[in-house]
């Protein structure tokens, strides 16, 4: 049962690197988010400013460009009127706009934010215990292992920053 569900796992990672999602530009993108957010998790090369850099100028132009591409893909009525599901009722159908369209302006910021605030904690918190490394082997040890983790971290944030895109495209 494992093995079939850490082949799921795989062929979805598989797929998603094939290209069978999406396009070339879209995927090459994608790819060069998952090089930063690993490139991050060097020992002593994390920078809060390049990271910062690495975020407004990475991921900021994926989102701006999805928004875009949504607005003069269908034109600004239909943009507007997916905001409202369908069978909502009309007595709260502007609620919901309402909420939806907070909902779209926030999520951009929330996600550029959220892998600066983690990766930020997890570089100075492993640099902190760098300097402890010279009084026991224990610690070094244990550095190895939050090394580990923090790269299973990037992964987690590259997945989420993809999903958010990947259901923004559809919606």
């Amino acid at each position: 049962m494992f093995v079939s569900r850490l082949f799921g796992v795989f062929d979805y990672f598989s797929l998603i690197i094939r290209g069978g999602l999406c396009s070339p530009f879209y995927r090459l993108s994608l790819f060069l988010l998952l090089g930063g957010f690993l490139s991050l998790r060097l020992p002593y090369v994390y920078g809060m400013g390049g990271f910062v850099l690495f975020i407004f100028f990475i991921v900021c132009p994926l989102f701006c460009g999805l928004f875009f591409s949504r607005v003069l893909d269908g034109g600004l009525s239909c943009f507007v009127s997916c905001f409202v599901p369908m069978g909502t009722p009309l007595w709260i159908a502007p609620f919901v706009c309402l909420a939806e369209t907070l909902s779209y302006i926030v999520r951009p910021g929330v996600l550029m934010m959220r892998p600066f605030v983690n990766l930020s904690a997890g570089a100075l918190g492993g640099y902190a215990l760098g300097l402890l490394s010279m009084f026991s082997y224990w610690v070094v040890m244990f550095l190895a292992v939050l090394f580990f983790y923090e790269i299973f971290v990037a992964v987690v944030h590259w997945f989420i920053v993809y999903s958010i895109l990947s259901f923004s495209e559809d919606h």
